[in-house]
């Protein structure tokens, strides 16, 4: 965010357009008070014989009203001549308020130390109510770069960058009246991922055994712009509407040879036409190799004995996978209550929605004695 000055200085109260007033003009460092009854600066100058030229700097602009009291700057440009090295390039600028010359020449040259140390001049961008006007000058900071052109501030108006702030080539100065708004942004909060290593799941396997959900908070901010561009923002209220829920993985540094049964022992054989037959099949039609039907193993072992007809009699759950309750493994094929396939389908199915792998699902069940 970018912070904003506000200068305030003391001004007349503004009258209508045609009752008198009294005005200071400042051209080139001369003032003088008229008394006038023109409604904006343009008429004004014109009524007073100041001719405004194109490459001259008015402030406030000449369509602007001023009030009784008030101060009509007029700085006339001037083509600033810099030779660099022997180069020359010519600017055409708006002279700084101690020169009233026509033109003026800047030289410096690279074997010349000291008088290059004397030319540091700097081109700004001034914009003032929406119109931009190129500045060369030699001043380090906003507030005296303005005070070398005569800018005088009205009340209300906001300087970005500050008063205070360095200028540097290139700078853009901006003086206008704030536009104040208040916005509400609702803001995503990613989420963390913590990750814990376990022998009980293969080495060279992640598994995500809690997805990540990120949060919400709702923000509600004052806004200040000037000319359409943000200046600052500032913080009025704040509150998390959603936590963010960290991401779990489990990483794998076990034997994958070794993670297969409850027991720690190595894996079972396999005999053909079995449930397990069937099982080791279907994993490996889906890419999982040994080290995952080893979990599957453990899981099922532990969860059923690999029966088409276990029934846990407290939650109704039933069958090899255990699904709760039994009549959903009917998406997966016929006769859900006796055929091992379909069982085998529909729990390879659960794994793959909820742990990604059945290592995943077997590091769960560790860890929670359900999956």
């Amino acid at each position: 965010m970018r912070g904003s000055v506000v200068a305030v200085l003391a001004a007349g109260t503004l009258g209508f357009a045609g009752l008198h007033k009294t005005v200071t003009i400042d051209v080139n460092g001369t003032a003088i008070k008229v008394s006038t009854f023109s409604g904006n600066v343009g008429d004004i100058l014109a009524n007073e014989g100041v001719t405004v030229g194109t490459g001259d700097l008015v402030v406030p602009t000449v369509q602007s009203s001023v009030g009784d009291g008030g101060v009509i700057s007029v700085r006339t440009g001037s083509p600033v001549t810099l030779t660099v090295d022997g180069k020359q390039q010519t600017i055409a600028a708006s002279s700084a308020a101690t020169s009233t010359a026509t033109s003026r020449t800047l030289a410096a040259s690279r074997s010349d130390a000291v008088g290059r140390s004397e030319l540091i001049t700097r081109s700004v961008t001034l914009t003032v109510e929406g119109r931009p006007r190129t500045i060369v000058t030699d001043a380090t900071d906003v507030r005296t770069a303005l005070q070398q052109i005569g800018v005088v501030l009205s009340d209300g108006d906001v300087v970005t960058p500050g008063l205070d702030s360095a200028i540097e080539d290139g700078t853009q100065i901006v003086i206008g009246k704030p536009d104040d708004s208040i916005v509400t942004v609702t803001e995503t909060e990613k989420f963390d991922t913590v990750e814990t290593r376990s022998d009980a799941v293969a080495r060279g396997t992640k598994i995500v055994t809690r997805k990540g959900v990120e949060g919400q908070t709702v923000t509600t901010y004052s806004v200040t712009k000037v000319d359409g561009k943000e200046v600052s923002r500032t913080v009025v209220t704040q509150s998390e509407t959603k936590p963010a829920v960290d991401e779990l993985v489990t990483v794998g540094t076990g034997d994958p040879s070794k993670v297969s049964t409850s027991s720690g022992g190595t894996s079972r054989p396999v005999a053909a036409g079995t449930a397990r037959a069937i099982a080791k099949e279907l994993a490996a039609d889906r890419g999982w190799g040994d080290d995952q039907f080893a979990c599957l193993d453990s899981l099922w072992q532990r969860e059923s004995g690999w029966r088409t007809t276990a029934g846990n009699p407290t939650s109704g759950a039933y069958g090899i996978p255990q699904s709760l309750p039994g009549s959903k493994m009917a998406s997966a094929g016929p006769n859900w209550r006796t055929d091992a396939k379909t069982q085998i389908i529909w729990g390879l199915g659960y794994i793959k929605a909820r742990y990604s792998t059945p290592c995943g699902a077997w590091a769960h069940f560790q860890a929670r004695n359900w999956y």
